[in-house]
């Protein structure tokens, strides 16, 4: 028997993985983005509804992804001169309502994975991998003790 701990990161939440713990966001339109410090064996994930809050959100939190990466460095510790051994994930971020017609502005998904995108490249985070965007939802797993990171595909239902 193991002593694996399974934290599923629910929708505007973060959840931060050592050891045996395994991480798990299921997305539609959210972005999961996920941050894997290898040589401290560290690892996060933030499960984010919206790109951009109207007004600054002070302290922890996921809901959005201007707020959720702050938070992602700011709970696991790490220091600016150490965001280049970061590795991050992107997932979601799906277009998961059939419009008629497409809306004037970007679908949701996309503005949550375009602005995860470039807060990361900003901060000088390099994402390794993202499976984002589509009309699927998506399962985004980190094995904390593997050091591995999964993404599973799911169907759109009607």
């Amino acid at each position: 028997m193991t002593d694996a701990r399974e934290i599923q990161v629910h929708m505007c939440a973060i959840g931060i993985g050592t050891g045996h713990d395994l991480l798990r966001a299921t997305l539609g339109s959210c972005v999961g983005i996920g941050l894997l410090w290898r040589e401290r064996a560290i690892y996060g994930l933030a499960h984010c509804l919206l790109p951009d809050a109207p007004n600054r959100p002070d302290g922890i939190g996921a809901k959005y992804v201007t707020q959720a990466i702050p938070s992602l460095l700011a709970l696991m510790q790490v220091q600016r001169g150490s965001h280049d051994a970061l590795e991050a994930v992107l997932a979601g971020g799906a277009n998961m309502v059939h419009y008629v017609r497409r809306p004037s502005h970007p679908p949701i998904g996309e503005q949550n994975v375009r602005t995860a995108q470039q807060l990361l490249e900003a901060l000088g985070v390099r994402v390794v991998h993202a499976d984002v965007g589509g009309e699927c939802g998506r399962q985004l797993l980190i094995d904390c003790q593997q050091h591995a990171f999964v993404v599973k595909k799911f169907a759109r239902t009607l």
